[in-house]
């Protein structure tokens, strides 16, 4: 697992403390640990005061509430969002999977009907897993594509579906609003749509608040799918995007292999993203 390499990190908790020399340094890993400048100086104010110990506590706290089962069940259908090269299409990939082991009938539906080798890209992680993928044609309407795939899998038995969709920027207004379209479509008519989930890369930093205010306005967002975690780029920026939106984290995903992700555990996740500073 990720986070296996730290070792006892609770007694650096409690047993590290400040001195006032190392103030600068500790403020510069908060920063290059993707905090943002002003959740970083609320951390510093924090460390001046109590220690490592305290930043811990205080990051525990701010994270109440983050962790969120998914919720199954019998049939259920996860409609995914999220900006091209974030790790969406491999997190459906991931969590199609883990449901198809266990014994469930996956289908995945490709709703990206707008970009180049949306159908390539999920059909190639079918055929790794063995799960059907349905399809439509580049440049059919979504909406359309996506009724038809869960009639499809409504009439053949399938338990589990999971919808992909084009990955959407702020700039691309008919994109969102597409996506809008989607979600009506598949609420008028079917009745299992439990789960809408926006896939995250923990590597974009604070340019994460402007996607996330764009799929607010779009639709609602059940989850977070966060990706890239075994980036060299520290994840400290989902601390403060949590603090403001208040939408749980499901899953942490890291690598490109078919069981590299995790339930996100709050505590696990604070200790790795200090694991560099107390190990280091």
């Amino acid at each position: 697992m990720w986070y296996i390499f730290i070792v006892n990190l609770n007694r650096f908790f409690d047993f590290i403390k400040i001195k006032k020399e190392e103030i600068e340094s500790f403020e510069e890993f908060l920063i290059l640990s993707g905090f943002g400048l002003d959740f970083s100086g609320n951390i510093v104010k924090i460390y001046k005061k109590g220690g490592i110990k305290d930043v811990k506590n205080y990051l525990l706290t701010t994270l109440n509430g983050s962790e969120k089962d998914l919720r199954i069940d019998d049939i259920s259908t996860y409609l995914f969002a999220g900006v091209n090269g974030g790790g969406k299409t491999t997190s459906i990939a991931k969590l199609g999977n883990f449901f198809k082991e266990k014994g469930d009938k996956v289908l995945f539906i490709q709703g990206d009907t707008f970009r180049t080798g949306a159908n390539e890209q999920l059909k190639i992680w079918g055929d790794r897993t063995g799960i059907e993928v349905f399809l439509g044609k580049r440049g059919d309407d979504p909406g359309s594509v996506i009724f038809d795939g869960l009639s499809y899998a409504k009439n053949r038995g399938y338990k589990k579906i999971f919808i992909d969709t084009a990955g959407r920027l702020s700039s691309k207004k008919n994109l969102m609003e597409e996506l809008k379209k989607i979600k009506k479509v598949i609420e008028k008519n079917f009745e299992n749509v439990i789960e809408t989930i926006l896939v995250l890369d923990s590597t974009e930093g604070e340019n994460l608040y402007s996607q996330v205010d764009k799929f607010k306005e779009t639709v609602d967002i059940t989850g977070f799918f966060i990706t890239k975690i075994d980036s060299t780029i520290k994840p400290g920026i989902m601390i403060p995007i949590y603090e403001k939106y208040k939408i749980p984290f499901l899953y942490l995903s890291f690598g490109e292999d078919l069981k590299s992700f995790e339930k996100f555990d709050k505590e696990k996740f604070v200790n790795l993203i200090f694991s560099t500073y107390l190990n280091g």
